[in-house]
């Protein structure tokens, strides 16, 4: 791994923006604290628990160090020509912090940045953390969207997840925000866990639709390595779904979203209003600029080059938030770091939008599609039944292919020995 400060940073990035008057820019927070481990995830699996429910005291030299990156990189960044486009702040829960420690970071970000372009900032949270001085605090900083981590609604399939909410907390968050003045947020699911019904999924929709929440959005499930619920599944103590199930469970989810209003403009995001679309259609996906990264486990993509801050070094962070501790420049060499921004990509109407490509990694996306790597991995996703469609300017998957490719891709790569026809 090879580090970079500010200073190599500088270097690398003022020559790809010298022609730029404004390069929008994404910026991340990262907030590696929360109230339990939940079984399914794999955001904080290597963080210690211990770690990952520490209180505001033991909390500070966290956000000592992430405020001093902030106010370091931002005003270099700005100065390169800058602007933030859209922020998102995510974990663990940032809202695990109190109103004060938000109110402090956010003080940070607008103390660095020119926030006049930013067109959203938004905030992950779960909904047993939301209370009223919390909303009031994100409300009062400029946050304008809010994204609950909700997973199920089930009391059943909440349980056996591993979260410390119920249904009723869910109805409550919702509330809040809402009283609170923030009436755009998102409701995230999972479909396809291991032991869910058809009917414990309808159910989560039958307690969720009448909250009317502006946004859904649903994932299928992955069973990521070391995560609680697949080493159970490893031991066969839950049973897996097989491909067929999790594409069924993913299509029940559809077909109750439709026909209650909602349209789905990237797989697995979904909207009733159209007006809300244009906000949320192109921000967790990497193509459209350059992103900062703040925080321990964050990623960057600045000047042609992949920045990470990578959770196990927690206490490096600590001692060095001026450092980022692996650093890539995109080449042809290897193109496997250029898998996440593809892949994204592909799941939007848009796909991968050439020029797009060309300018956030310097590579042409014909040359990398053209190596042995991508090459076969692009093969594998035809296998799993994606239409890829081709034009001057872009290649994308034909819409009504893109979740039955990426379901049986999921299954393909959750279990080993299974090829993308007998996943």
């Amino acid at each position: 791994m090879t580090p970079m400060g500010p200073a190599q940073l500088l270097s690398a990035a003022a020559g790809v923006v010298k022609d730029d008057t404004h390069r929008p820019l994404a910026i991340y927070l990262h907030v590696p604290f929360c109230r339990s481990k939940c079984h399914f995830c794999d955001w904080v699996v290597d963080i210690p628990v211990r770690r990952l429910r520490f209180e505001e005291e033991e909390r500070r030299a966290y956000l000592d160090a992430l405020s001093k990156q902030i106010r370091l990189y931002g005003p270099l960044l700005t100065g390169l020509g800058y602007r933030p486009d859209v922020m998102y702040w995510g974990g663990g829960t940032p809202t695990r912090l109190t109103p004060r420690e938000l109110t402090r970071l956010a003080e940070a970000v607008r103390d660095s940045f020119d926030l006049s372009t930013l067109r959203q900032w938004s905030v992950e949270t779960t909904p047993n953390d939301l209370t009223e001085d919390r909303v009031a605090a994100l409300r009062e900083a400029g946050v304008d969207r809010m994204s609950v981590g909700v997973q199920s609604l089930s009391d059943y399939q909440l349980r056996v997840s591993g979260r410390v909410h119920g249904p009723d907390d869910v109805t409550r968050a919702v509330e809040l925000l809402r009283a609170g003045g923030i009436d755009n947020f998102n409701v995230d699911l999972i479909s396809g866990f291991p032991g869910e019904t058809l009917a414990s999924l309808g159910e989560t929709f039958d307690r969720l639709l009448p909250l009317d929440p502006p946004h859904v959005s649903v994932y299928p499930y992955r069973a990521t390595p070391k995560t609680v619920m697949a080493m159970q599944l490893t031991r066969r103590q839950m049973e897996a779904h097989n491909r067929t199930a999790m594409t069924r469970a993913y299509e029940f989810a559809m077909d109750r979203l439709r026909s209650a209003g909602y349209h789905e403009y990237c797989h697995g995001y979904w909207v009733r209003d159209a007006a809300h679309e244009d906000q949320d259609g192109n921000y967790k996906y990497d193509l459209t600029g350059d992103k900062i990264g703040f925080g321990s486990g964050a990623e960057s993509i600045i000047g042609h080059h992949l920045l990470w801050n990578e959770n196990r070094k927690y206490e490096d962070y600590l001692e060095n938030p001026d450092r980022f501790t692996f650093a890539h420049r995109f080449s042809l060499d290897d193109p496997s770091r250029l898998t996440a921004p593809v892949g994204g990509a592909l799941m939007t109407r848009e796909g991968v939008v050439f020029e797009r490509f060309r300018r956030l990694t310097g590579l042409s996306f014909h040359d990398v599609r053209d190596t042995p790597y991508f090459s076969r991995w692009l093969t594998v996703l035809t296998d799993c039944g994606a239409r890829l469609v081709e034009t001057p300017t872009a290649l994308r998957m034909e819409t009504d292919t893109i979740h039955r490719a990426y379901i049986t891709h999921l299954a393909y790569t959750m279990y080993s020995g299974l090829t993308p026809e007998r996943a």
